[in-house]
């Protein structure tokens, strides 16, 4: 069994069977907590305070061994974890570098960046062309588009064209101004070669010709 992460202060976690609905929900916990309830077929509800069901694509065979997963992780984390005999676990999964906690990580990088020259190299990876973070976000908000308009429904149709805006309308002003940021902190160490990113060699001169038409 994994060794779990020193104890939260955040509020304890209850994973549990609701009588009136009969579905599995979470409630309890902090931004992280609920990271992790997401991340394990939890869907997030915001009406007064934010709590958590379970997805509904979830096969009810496979309910019991979802909610011991979830309740897994956040003992990991460090959670008190209360649940109903169904939910509970002893057991402990390892955590995992989230994509989300690779760009907080990044984020943190840029902060603690000892030049803008640094800087300006850390922003590549979020303002890279085709795949960087940004692009990333593009294609993803154009499958979505896509998956909608496949599904034929009523508002389907106009979802589809919000996702196409926001990635056509939004994301630009985005990635434009973080393009010319890059560019500007860049600048401003154009005399210096990036933080352990040496300078390629000069290429040789050319040789000079003698008045004998040898070259030297």
């Amino acid at each position: 069994m994994n060794e779990p992460a020193s104890p939260r202060t955040a509020s304890p976690v209850t994973v549990a069977r609701d009588t009136d609905t009969g579905r599995i929900t979470a409630r309890g916990g902090d931004g992280l907590a609920h990271g992790i309830l997401e991340r394990t077929f939890f869907l997030r509800e915001a009406h007064g305070a934010t709590w958590h069901r379970m997805s509904p694509t979830v096969e009810p065979a496979d309910q019991a061994a979802v909610a011991q997963l979830a309740v897994a992780r956040l003992q990991a984390a460090g959670y008190r974890v209360h649940t109903d005999t169904e939910s509970a676990t002893l057991t402990t999964q390892d955590r995992y570098v989230t994509t989300g906690r690779s760009i907080t990580n990044l984020a943190h990088a840029i902060r603690e960046a000892s030049s803008p020259a640094e800087v300006s190299a850390q922003l590549e990876e979020v303002t890279a062309a085709h795949d960087g973070i940004l692009a990333s976000l593009e294609h993803l908000l154009h499958s979505l588009a896509a998956v909608y308009d496949g599904l034929g429904g009523p508002a389907d149709r106009h979802i589809a064209a919000r996702m196409r805006y926001l990635a056509e309308h939004r994301l630009g002003p985005i990635t434009a101004d973080l393009l010319h940021a890059r560019a500007e902190l860049a600048d401003r160490s154009a005399s210096r070669s990036l933080p352990g990113t040496p300078l390629p060699p000069a290429p040789p001169l050319a040789p000079t010709p003698t008045a004998s038409g040898r070259n030297r």
